[in-house]
């Protein structure tokens, strides 16, 4: 069952990730997306209404 969390956390953040670097939002950043938590990065996908 742990397995089946943790996979699908990542497979969440991987989509995140993804959706903010194609709309650009990293390109000019300094943070590494993969150093954020799911929290920050869902904040960021629903402030930039991706």
């Amino acid at each position: 069952m742990r397995k089946h969390l943790r996979e699908g956390v990542e497979q969440l953040r991987e989509f995140y990730i993804q959706k903010l670097r194609d709309a650009g939002v990293f390109i000019f950043s300094d943070r590494d997306p993969y150093s954020l938590t799911l929290s920050e990065l869902e904040h960021l996908y629903k402030f930039y209404d991706l």
